[in-house]
C-alpha cells in the first residue's frame, strides 16, 4: 500500500454517518465499514435525523441511500448539509444507490457527492472508492485548516496550488475559492473566476456568485435577473431562492419575496433562516396566519439547536400583537427570555413587551415597563439591532416618554449614518410623533457628529499621527460602538500602525474585532475582506 493511501488505522480515526431506511442495510454498512477499519460509526434511517446528526457532529465520511422512503431523498439530504454548512469541502459524501440514473446525476449540479457506489456493495469495491476519496480530500484538509486559522490568503493559494495540478477541472475547489476572494474583498477576480467558469460550464452557483457582487453595489435590478436565470436553470437551488428574496425585499417587492420563499421552503422546510425570512415577508404583506405558521416552524426547528437567537420569538410576539393576542404574545417573549441566553436578548424581549403593551391597550403596564427598560438602555451599550431599537423608540414616542425615544433614535442614526432605510424609518417615526422639522434636524445633527468624530481620526491618520488617529478614533468608538464604518476605520489606522511599526498582538487583535463586529452589520462590505487580507499579511 502507498504510503499516502488510508490504512486500517486511518479510517479508524475518522467518524462515518451512515443513511439508510432499512435498518438492515444500515447494518451491512456498518459491518464493511468495521471491515475496512472503521470504529466511530453513526448510523440514522430519514432524512431529517441525517440533518440532526450533521448539526451535531462533524463526520469525516458520509454514507447515503438515494431513496430515503417519504421525506428527503440522499440528494435533498445533500444539497441542505452544504447549504446550511454542515459539512465542508473536506468530507467525503457517498451515495449509495441501485440504480444510478442520467437524473440523478445531473439533478443538481452544484450538489454532486463524491462518488455513487451501485448495491450490492462489497468490502474490495467500498476499501477502493474510501482510498481514492480520501487521496482526493487530503489537501481540502489543508485548506480547511488555513480557514479554520483565518488564513484566507493562504487558502487561496492552496486552492490555486490545487487548480492547477487538476487543470482547473473541480467545480467544487473553483467554488470555494472564489467564496475565499469575497471573503477577503478581492471582488474584481471573484468577478473574473465567476465569468470564467460560466463561460465553459453551466454553473448557477457562479449565477449566484455573480449575483451576490451585484447586491453589494446595490445593483439590484441585475443582481434579480441572474437569479432568476440561476433558478431557472436549477429549480433546486436554494442559495438563488434565498439570495432572490433578499433582492426582491431591497427593490420593495415584498409580495414576491414572500410567494418566493414560500416556493423555496415547500423544497426545504427544515431551514430556521428561510422560515423566519418567510414569516418577516408574511408580516410585512399582512398574511398573519402564513407569518404565525412559518414562525412557529421556525421555533419549532430550532428548539434543539445551539444556535438559537432571537429574531423568530420576536416576529412571533409581533404576529400576536398584530391579531390582539396579547396574552400569546407574552408568552412567546418569557420563551425568549428563557430560551435564548444573552443580555441583549433580554432586553429585546423586555422592550417588544412595551409594544405589546401599548398596541393591545394596556397604556399603563406600557408605561411600567418602558420606565424600568429606560434605565438599562440610555447608556448607548445595550447591544440591541437598530430596527429593534427603533420599534421601541416608536412604542415610547407614542406613550409619551418622548426624549428616550429620541435619544434611541439619535443613537441609531450615530451608529447607522449611512444607512439611508434606517435614517428614513427614524424621520418616519418623529413625523408620527408630530416632531417631523424638530426631527429633521436631530437627525441631521445625529449624522454631523457621527461623520465628524470619523474626519478627525482620519485627518491626523493622513498627516502620519497614527498614535493620535488611533486615539481619536477609540475616543469616537465610545459614542458609536457599532458604526461599521468607524470600526473598519479604526482598524485601518491599527494595521496601518502595524505595518509601519511592526506587528503586535494587542493591536491585532483590536483591528479583527472591530472588522468582525462591522462585518455582522454589513456582511457584503468589501472592505471587511481588504482589511482581513491585510491584518493576514502582518
Amino acid at each position: 500500500m502507498q504510503a499516502d493511501q488510508p490504512s486500517k488505522a486511518d479510517l479508524a480515526n475518522k467518524r462515518f454517518l451512515v443513511v439508510d431506511d432499512f435498518e438492515g442495510m444500515c447494518h451491512i454498512l456498518r459491518d464493511l465499514l468495521r471491515k475496512c477499519g472503521a470504529r466511530q460509526i453513526d448510523a440514522v434511517t430519514k432524512g431529517r435525523e441525517a440533518i440532526t446528526a450533521l448539526s451535531r457532529n462533524s463526520y469525516d465520511v458520509v454514507l447515503c441511500d438515494y431513496h430515503l422512503g417519504s421525506g428527503k431523498n440522499g440528494q435533498q439530504v445533500l444539497e441542505e448539509a452544504r447549504h446550511q454548512k454542515l459539512i465542508g469541502p473536506s468530507t467525503i459524501w457517498i451515495m449509495i444507490t441501485a440504480e444510478k440514473t442520467s437524473d440523478m446525476v445531473m439533478g443538481a449540479i452544484e450538489h454532486q457527492p463524491d462518488d455513487y457506489l451501485i448495491k450490492p456493495l462489497t468490502e474490495a469495491m467500498l476499501q477502493t472508492r474510501l482510498t481514492k476519496l480520501a487521496q482526493k480530500k487530503t489537501q481540502l484538509s489543508a485548506i480547511e485548516a488555513a480557514v479554520r486559522a483565518k488564513e484566507y490568503l493562504k487558502a487561496i493559494a492552496l486552492c490555486d496550488q490545487r487548480l492547477a495540478s487538476e487543470k482547473g477541472s473541480d467545480p467544487h475547489l473553483a467554488r470555494l475559492r472564489c467564496d475565499l476572494l469575497v471573503l477577503t474583498g478581492n471582488f474584481e477576480e471573484a468577478r473574473a473566476s465567476y465569468n470564467r467558469q460560466l463561460a465553459v460550464r453551466d454553473a448557477p452557483w457562479a449565477m449566484v456568485g455573480l449575483a451576490k457582487l451585484y447586491f453589494q453595489e446595490a445593483r439590484y435590478q441585475k443582481a434579480r435577473e441572474l437569479l432568476e436565470q440561476a433558478i431557472e436553470t436549477n429549480r433546486t437551488l436554494l442559495e438563488a431562492y434565498d439570495w432572490l428574496s433578499r433582492t426582491l425585499v431591497c427593490l420593495g417587492e415584498w409580495k414576491p419575496a414572500e410567494e418566493l420563499l414560500q416556493r423555496a421552503a415547500a423544497l426545504s422546510p427544515n431551514s430556521v433562516i428561510r422560515q423566519q425570512s418567510l414569516g418577516e415577508a408574511a408580516l410585512h404583506c399582512n398574511d398573519l396566519d402564513l407569518a404565525e405558521q412559518a414562525y412557529s416552524k421556525a421555533l419549532s426547528l430550532g428548539t434543539n439547536s445551539n444556535l438559537k437567537a432571537a429574531e423568530p420569538y420576536l416576529g412571533l410576539a409581533k404576529v400576536y400583537t398584530e391579531k390582539g393576542c396579547q396574552k400569546e404574545a407574552l408568552a412567546v417573549l418569557g420563551r425568549l427570555i428563557h430560551e435564548v441566553e444573552g443580555h441583549s436578548t433580554k432586553l429585546q424581549a423586555k422592550a417588544a413587551e412595551v409594544r405589546v403593551f401599548h398596541k393591545t391597550g394596556d397604556t399603563e403596564q406600557a408605561k411600567l415597563c418602558a420606565d424600568a427598560l429606560s434605565a438599562q438602555i440610555q447608556n448607548g451599550t445595550h447591544g440591541m439591532p437598530p430596527s429593534v431599537t427603533l420599534e421601541l423608540a416608536e412604542s415610547l414616542m407614542e406613550i409619551g416618554n418622548k426624549e428616550v425615544g429620541s435619544q434611541l433614535i439619535q443613537y441609531v442614526v450615530r451608529n447607522h449614518h449611512e444607512d439611508e432605510r434606517l435614517l428614513s424609518r427614524a424621520q418616519d417615526i418623529y413625523a408620527k410623533a408630530d416632531m417631523g422639522t424638530e426631527g429633521a434636524e436631530l437627525v441631521e445633527s445625529a449624522r454631523h457628529v457621527a461623520v465628524e468624530a470619523m474626519n478627525h481620526g482620519v485627518r491626523l491618520g493622513a498627516q502620519g499621527r497614527l498614535d493620535e488617529a488611533i486615539d481619536a478614533m477609540r475616543e469616537a468608538h465610545t459614542l458609536m460602538p457599532n458604526n461599521p464604518r468607524l470600526l473598519l476605520n479604526l482598524a485601518y489606522m491599527l494595521i496601518q500602525y502595524q505595518e509601519k511599526n511592526g506587528w503586535h498582538h494587542g493591536m491585532s487583535s483590536e483591528a479583527r474585532k472591530a472588522i468582525e463586529t462591522a462585518r455582522r452589520y454589513t456582511p457584503d462590505n468589501q472592505r471587511c475582506g481588504e482589511l482581513l487580507a491585510k491584518l493576514e499579511k502582518l
